[in-house]
């Protein structure tokens, strides 16, 4: 392994715990992330309907639509708390459609899009509280499994189905502690104001 595969992974780790305990806290980074991520997934998207598109130029419109979207997010706080929560509900949308194999994928996704987005609007705080711990978390596992060697990018299957059940557990345990510290700090920072 070297430097530059060992380093993606370890990224992922460190981001991901960042984003799982202080998603909140560092709001703003938080949002930054989450356009990016979601400007970049749109551009793929994009990119991916023209025809003949080579791998150079979708990879360059992905990382275009998601700095632009990063610093949209960065900059205009509600834009960002929308992708924040759109980005939530096409990842919602997009799990259940893989595992259930439904017509209209697109038309599901930008539906939970934006719903995800204008519920996150009402409830901001505990939902980004919440969302940011379990995207966090998912960073976490996501990253190291990579550098256990536990999964894949390139084969098309991510986790040895033995694993597939540790990944969760792992995922939800670590989600549900970090919306805990969050939830509890924004608890402890309203008691002080008040």
């Amino acid at each position: 392994m070297n430097l530059l595969t060992a380093a993606s992974p370890v990224l992922l780790v460190i981001v991901g715990l960042v984003v799982c305990l202080f998603g909140y806290r560092l709001l703003r980074f938080t949002l930054g992330l989450a356009g990016f991520a979601v400007g970049a997934a749109l551009g793929l998207t994009l990119a991916g309907l023209i025809p003949n598109a080579s791998q150079v130029f979708t990879i360059v419109v992905a990382v275009v639509l998601g700095i632009v979207t990063a610093v949209v997010a960065t900059l205009l706080y509600k834009v960002g708390v929308f992708l924040f929560g759109a980005g939530a509900g096409v990842l919602a949308a997009s799990i259940v459609v893989s595992a259930a194999g439904w017509h209209y994928p697109i038309l599901i996704r930008l539906l939970s899009g934006i719903a995800g987005g204008v519920l996150t609007l009402v409830l901001e705080r505990p939902l980004v509280s919440v969302l940011s711990a379990l995207a966090g978390s998912w960073g976490v596992v996501f990253g190291a499994f990579r550098l256990l060697g536990w999964w894949h990018v390139t084969s098309g299957a991510p986790f040895a189905q033995s694993r597939l059940g540790l990944a969760v557990a792992c995922w939800l345990l670590l989600g549900l502690i970090g919306a805990g510290v969050q939830l509890r700090a924004g608890g402890k920072h309203r008691k002080e104001r008040g």
